[in-house]
């Protein structure tokens, strides 16, 4: 019995030390994430907490972040009498839309209008909280931590070692997160808004042809329907209004009809959802040149059309119809790929996508093709670029060893290396903008090695910053060239 005894409280003592262990580790470490995509929400819960009189919030994801110019919002709304205080609140789908509204909703006050801007993805539409994130983002804001509720603080001290473990191994590399672009906290001024300038469509066909969005079937989980709900009756007893608009969605990449989606996603907002919808989804549906590097982010003339509509919008509603005295901007022209092609050498076959204005994927291997032990797939093809390749494309490559991948190619989906045992180099060439990846997209290709370029090795290893990075699973893969 004694010894029993000492067994159950040396485990106890153990479990005691272990946190603070691990806590003392990680004081013991440099900050890794200050100057990336992750260290602006602190900065965005601080403006929303010390802003004084009436805010206008803007809840939401990513599309918040690319798609709002809070200064000109303002501007718009004063010309016509109304005097708020922009505080975009929106930066990470990888976060999850819920822990938004949780870090907002006890920062709410009378006066205050929210807008929520949600973008039409199940995802974005659910409870799903990213704890691996969001340590990231609260690396040196504990203030964050203590503003989620009780489950997603167990999911975070779920998560507590890993992040750990990632932190302790950037430190070793030598490698932070800088971020580059767009992705970085100084792409941002002191009031939150992106500063960064986007100056078009930096897509190859205009659109991520791996992220096709089907507005139809973006279905409100339950669970987060009745999340929103509850911060609208909380912002109704604190004085504060909140109402419902639509993200921004890239016309080319619509699935269906986009006006019978629309109206369908319409009904399902409606009836999920206890706040006004001020905004009609059609009117947000733009085309490909007014968007930077998604489906939902939109370059720098198309946030100033976007925050023109929303001005609209919320001017309606507040009960003034004056035509806003703004001139519209200008459509960018697409950014220019500067991707070098290489000579196909008559290995490759393609197929169109995307019609006249679109481009090609790799549909399979001439004979000739599939005896090579080396390849390049080119970066156009009869002056179009190559954009992907198609599942089971490289079946039959047998003799395959090594594989280069131009920028150009936006996704590697299931079954994208079928057919390729030899296969043990994949060189990826992308720099700007992850390649999309899936989860089983190396089945059949058991021993390749995946090589990015050193400048964009911290890109892979953390994500873009404001969804969920499609490499984390296949890290232990991942070389540097």
């Amino acid at each position: 019995m004694r010894r029993r005894i000492i067994q159950i409280g040396a485990a106890l003592l153990l479990l005691a030390i272990l946190p603070a262990a691990l806590l003392w580790a990680e004081l013991s470490l440099p900050a890794c994430y200050q100057d990336s995509y992750y260290a602006q929400l602190p900065a965005l819960y601080r403006r929303l907490t010390d802003s004084p009189g009436k805010r206008l919030i803007l809840v939401g994801g990513s599309n918040v972040a690319f798609g709002v110019d809070g200064n000109l919002l303002e501007e718009l709304l004063v010309r016509h009498g109304y005097e708020y205080t922009v505080c975009p609140f929106g930066l990470y789908a990888a976060v999850g839309t819920g822990a938004m509204l949780e870090l907002s909703q006890d920062r709410l006050r009378e006066g205050d209008v929210v807008v929520l801007a949600l973008e039409p993805a199940s995802e974005a539409l659910s409870g799903y909280f990213g704890a691996s994130a969001f340590w990231k983002c609260a690396e040196e804001a504990p203030e964050l931590l203590a503003a989620v509720g009780p489950a997603h603080r167990a999911a975070l001290a779920g998560n507590y070692a890993g992040f750990l473990q990632e932190r302790t191994a950037i430190c070793a590399s030598g490698q932070f997160p800088r971020g580059e672009g767009a992705y970085a906290k100084a792409a941002f001024d002191r009031d939150g808004n992106m500063s960064f300038y986007r100056a078009g469509n930096l897509m190859p066909l205009g659109w991520d042809t791996g992220a096709p969005v089907d507005l139809a079937a973006a279905s409100v989980s339950p669970d987060f329907a009745r999340q929103v709900n509850e911060y609208c009756r909380t912002a109704e007893a604190r004085g504060a209004q909140v109402y419902l608009s639509f993200s921004p969605v890239n016309r080319s990449a619509l699935t269906g009809d986009p006006e019978e989606d629309a109206a369908a996603c319409f009904r399902t907002w409606l009836d999920a959802f206890d706040c006004p919808i001020i905004s009609d989804p059609n009117r947000y549906i733009l085309d490909s040149g007014w968007f930077y590097d998604s489906n939902f982010h939109l370059n720098s003339a198309g946030a100033a059309l976007r925050t023109a509509l929303l001005a609209e919008d919320l001017l309606a509603q507040l009960g003034c119809y004056e035509a806003l005295d703004l001139a519209p901007p200008d459509m960018p022209a697409p950014i220019a790929q500067t991707d070098v092609d290489a000579p196909d050498g008559g290995w490759f076959s393609f197929s169109a996508v995307g019609g006249d204005s679109g481009g090609y994927m790799v549909s399979g291997l001439t004979q000739a093709g599939l005896r090579q032990v080396r390849l390049t797939v080119p970066a156009s093809f009869d002056g179009k670029p190559v954009v992907g390749i198609e599942p089971g494309a490289l079946d039959g490559c047998l003799e395959l060893e090594e594989l280069r991948l131009p920028e150009t190619i936006e996704s590697l989906p299931d079954g994208a290396f079928s057919g390729c045992p030899n296969l043990t180099r994949l060189v990826l060439e992308h720099t700007r903008r992850l390649c999309r990846v899936t989860g089983h997209a190396f089945d059949g290709a058991p021993q390749v090695r995946i090589y990015v370029p050193a400048a964009a090795y911290p890109l892979y290893r953390d994500g873009a910053g404001c969804e969920e990075n499609p490499w984390a699973g296949l890290l232990e893969r991942v070389n540097q060239y």
